[in-house]
């Protein structure tokens, strides 16, 4: 006859887990303020701020919509969490270590917090996003979500630009009409005739000009034609010949022009 398997439950070695909710957690009240913490994806910390911490809660977005429960996304329509912590919350509530308005509002902190990282912004209209951006663009989740695109963007500029400025260093250059010599009248229509990156409340303006423009599919804004913005890639006689070199086949085929104009030869 076979060994008996056990099915009781293993008492954890953790004193601090409770019996009667165990996925919560109780730690030194003194260290603990209320709200939630982000540990990516979909994971959330839960500080009741009674000494009870909830880690790890599980969240998920877009997999149920509701429409009996039909609100706002921001307001945690389209979000789904874990049944287990939301049993042991409730347990919690039951026994009055929990404050149930309390609770109800770490939850939805929680729901808005996980709004960019969920992209749920995506499920909303876009009009509407522009309208809630120009209300308080420092909220705005569009813009959040593609600060640090629009940062790398800018970084780029910056690079362009200071090697468009130096001709002696770089007289060469490559855009859309291909290879050309820095000072040809084509690059200089081509080129913005100052630049500076944007600051402040300029800074604000160009982020949401440009992110509310992104394709969520393709990932192109309206940045990439704005020619007050550089574009073209100046480079050293060494840097030009390999741009060349690249673009060339192995029977001598070429995948790029050279200007007629300024005739340009690395």
């Amino acid at each position: 006859m076979g060994s008996k398997r056990k099915t009781g439950q293993r008492r954890s070695g953790n004193p601090s887990v409770r019996d009667g909710a165990r996925g919560a957690v109780t730690v030194p009240r003194q260290a603990v303020e209320a709200g939630i913490a982000l540990l990516g994806q979909g994971r959330v910390d839960v500080n009741l701020g009674t000494g009870v911490c909830f880690p790890g809660v599980m969240f998920d977005f877009a997999k149920v919509f509701p429409r009996e429960r039909e609100r706002d996304v921001r307001d945690g329509w389209g979000y789904s969490i874990e049944l287990p912590a939301v049993l042991d919350l409730l347990d919690l509530v039951q026994d009055g270590r929990a404050d149930p308005a309390q609770a109800r509002e770490l939850l939805l902190r929680a729901a808005r917090e996980l709004y960019v990282p969920f992209e749920a912004y995506t499920f909303e209209d876009e009009g509407d996003l522009e309208v809630r951006c120009w209300q308080d663009p420092r909220d705005c989740p569009v813009c959040r979500a593609h600060r640090d695109w629009f940062e790398g963007e800018l970084d780029a500029a910056d690079d362009l630009w200071a090697r468009y400025s130096k001709p002696e260093a770089y007289p060469f250059i490559a855009g859309r009409s291909g290879l050309h010599e820095v000072t040809c009248s084509v690059v200089r229509r081509a080129m913005p005739q100052a630049y500076a990156r944007p600051a402040g409340d300029a800074y604000t303006t160009e982020l949401r000009r440009y992110a509310h423009s992104v394709d969520r599919h393709s990932g192109h804004s309206d940045l990439e034609y704005d020619r007050n913005y550089p574009r073209w890639k100046a480079m050293d006689a060494a840097e030009a010949r390999v741009w060349m070199a690249e673009r060339t086949g192995p029977k001598g085929g070429r995948a790029y022009k050279t200007c007629g104009r300024c005739a340009p030869t690395p």
